[in-house]
């Protein structure tokens, strides 16, 4: 037993990579060095409210209602989750800087894998969070705030959570599905330039690898938000931005699946339903088409490619135009990196929508170990019979980390 081990024997080290996703906030949460990681998964909404309103939760046993949760910080309260928005009007604040909202998000989805690991503490926490470029450096106040948060104990619904942080690194959305398609292709990663385009529901990012070396990361507002303003905007017909019911249902249209469509119509007559599904029909490809060509004019813009990366929720909304686009151009697309979600990990059923944070927990589980001292002596994060080993024989130094394609904060 390793000095490090025999120190470690008695204290419970919790590891999270979040991802603030407009659509979703997911996270990947694990009992650091040996157990097996978790998604976790709560909608975005989140509201601030007074002490007699988290009083009145408490009373209705609120919070044990599916993924939903609230936390006090000091003086201050936020629900988070379907409930903020049911409740407490809450919403997605996808126009507001995701650090903004970022301390309560993180502290809800720390007290979630309490819930899920059984834990009624912990005694250190290594935090990943991933952001856009444009905000990374975002990411060393929110580490000063989260370590004195931590350090004074947050409130929520079963346990006051308090603990050492150990370490904050900040990531930039994608770099998890950068590094690890940089490890499939080996030395072809050092010959080629190979373009990241990342669709969110917030934004849309794209990062430039010019053999080997990141020269470029932006980020534009032409999410799926966009998307859907544009929509209930233009149908004008009543419906709201803020329907869960919207975004499935313009993805399922995309397929040519229009029963969602239709069930979001507010009409009461069945000639009143057809008209507006007629309306949608009409006007969904015009929207699409606009919202690809924006996408498309920002890219040509930026960077010259002999192979793009193509990942996020909303790309799935135009993998037609975008497949097409980039063919007629020779240019190659690796979906998703060529990530496979291992099917014991995947239990919320969001297949791709991990994709980027499980791929940065994985680096984020490889720098522990070696700033640790673990040796996982072969096993893989996720035991599974048709998974590979993904430490196979010596860790690979990531030069990709080196070079500062992930920038991260060293810890409080």
């Amino acid at each position: 037993m390793t000095k490090n081990q025999d120190k470690s024997k008695n204290v419970t080290r919790l590891v999270l990579t979040c991802d603030l996703g407009g659509s979703q906030t997911k996270a990947i949460a694990q009992i650091y060095p040996d157990g097996i990681p978790i998604v976790l998964a709560m909608s975005p909404e989140v509201a601030d409210v007074s002490q007699g309103s988290i009083e009145r939760l408490i009373q209705q046993n609120q919070f044990f209602h599916g993924n939903n949760a609230w936390v006090g910080l000091g003086e201050e309260y936020y629900v988070l989750g379907e409930l903020a928005k049911t409740m407490f009007a809450g919403t997605a604040a996808i126009r507001d800087l995701k650090y903004q909202y970022a301390l309560p998000k993180i502290m809800a989805m720390l007290w979630l894998a309490c819930r899920n690991f059984n834990l009624n503490s912990f005694s250190e926490v290594f935090v990943q969070l991933l952001l856009p470029p444009g905000e990374v450096s975002d990411g060393e106040q929110l580490a000063i705030e989260l370590a004195q948060a931590l350090k004074k104990g947050v409130t929520t619904p079963t346990v006051r959570l308090k603990g050492k942080l150990r370490n904050f690194d900040v990531s930039r959305e994608g770099s998890g599905i950068m590094a690890y398609y940089r490890r499939s292709i080996q030395n072809k990663y050092f010959q080629n330039n190979i373009g990241m385009l990342m669709l969110g529901y917030r934004n849309a990012s794209f990062y430039l690898s010019q053999k080997g070396n990141p020269s470029l990361a932006e980020s534009t507002q032409w999410g799926m938000s966009w998307v859907v303003a544009q929509f209930v905007e233009r149908t004008a017909v009543g419906l709201s931005k803020y329907d869960s019911r919207l975004i499935p249902a313009l993805l399922a249209a995309g397929k040519g699946d229009f029963d969602d469509l239709r069930a979001l119509s507010r009409k009461t007559t069945e000639s009143g339903i057809e008209s507006d599904l007629k309306l949608f029909q009409k006007l969904l490809p015009d929207v699409r088409d606009e919202y690809c060509l924006a996408v498309l004019r920002w890219m040509r813009n930026i960077a010259d490619l002999d192979e793009i990366v193509i990942c996020g929720g909303t790309a799935e909304f135009v993998r037609q135009e975008l497949t097409e686009h980039f063919e007629n151009e020779g240019i190659p697309i690796v979906w998703n990196g060529n990530v496979s979600i291992p099917k014991k990990l995947d239990t919320l059923d969001l297949g791709d929508r991990v994709t980027d944070v499980w791929t940065s927990h994985i680096s984020h589980i490889k720098m522990l170990d070696k700033n640790l001292g673990h040796d996982r002596q072969g096993k893989t994060l996720v035991p599974t019979d048709n998974q590979p080993t993904y430490y196979n024989g010596k860790i690979p130094e990531d030069v990709w980390i080196q070079q500062g394609f992930m920038p991260m904060h060293e810890g409080v």
